[in-house]
């Protein structure tokens, strides 16, 4: 299949891990040809503001990644909040962000307050069966902002507010994924290769990898690195990103406390 056509036909699944049930058997998830992703080990903004979602509970355990985006606001995807067995957000007190995780340490840690979604939010749970498809709002609505308890005392990450995307757009995407969980990886020079104008989505040529949910595609804004969609889900072929056209009145809007 050519890529184009990939990306105008793919089913696209969200990147949840949970530890029950088990992980899938496939070891390269996500990877689009070579696995470009490497180590980041820089410290400072953008990635420190960049950290792990990561969900607690009774036989249940989730992991995502989030950026700080305001001292007490973490964005990520909004299926890495959602209950998939009883289709509810997890309780406030098992939904834990840390930033700038590097090994056993990190920059700050606090649990959630509240959640803001997007208007007319329904969790749409992932395809138990191959070849089944999901509707567009599985991505376009995959988003939630989490309101901390407390304010980290890290740089938030900036918006790329006012961004015009183009195809060809470069990129970088940054996660702690399910392989690498202690230690912040990124692809460097990937692009947003489509755009679907009617939903918004975007589909880059990013690789990706179970619990990278969330994380930030970031662009070069002058001398700046900033935050300008967060990923959905992907598969060997994209990764879809949620652009910051779809979330910034989250960021904005008033507080769910």
């Amino acid at each position: 299949m050519e890529k184009g056509a990939a990306l105008a036909t793919l089913c696209l699944v969200g990147f949840l891990v949970l530890v029950f049930p088990a992980f899938s058997q496939d070891l390269r998830p996500n990877i689009i040809g070579n696995d470009d992703r490497v180590r980041v080990d820089k410290q400072g903004p953008p990635w420190d503001a960049i950290g792990q979602v990561n969900i607690s509970g009774y036989r249940m355990r989730g992991m995502c990644t989030g950026t700080l985006v305001a001292p007490d606001l973490v964005l990520t995807a909004a299926h890495c909040v959602m209950d998939e067995w009883k289709k509810v957000p997890h309780p406030l007190h098992h939904i834990h962000f840390l930033a700038g995780v590097r090994g056993s340490k990190n920059k700050g840690h606090s649990t959630a307050k509240c959640l803001r979604f997007v208007a007319d939010y329904a969790y749409i749970p992932a395809p138990r069966s191959p070849g089944e498809s999901l509707p567009s709002a599985a991505f376009t609505q995959d988003v939630v902002v989490i309101e901390l308890k407390e304010k980290l005392a890290v740089e938030p990450a900036a918006l790329a507010e006012g961004l015009a995307p183009q195809p060809g757009l470069e990129l970088i995407q940054a996660a702690y994924s399910a392989d690498r969980r202690y230690a912040l990886s990124a692809h460097f020079e990937c692009h947003l290769r489509l755009i679907n104008y009617e939903t918004g989505l975007w589909f880059t040529d990013c690789d990706s990898h179970p619990a990278s949910s969330g994380g930030p595609f970031l662009v070069q804004v002058n001398d700046k690195m900033k935050i300008a969609a967060t990923l959905s889900g992907g598969d060997r072929f994209t990764s879809v990103g949620v652009p910051i056209s779809k979330w910034l009145p989250l960021v904005k809007g008033p507080s769910c406390s």
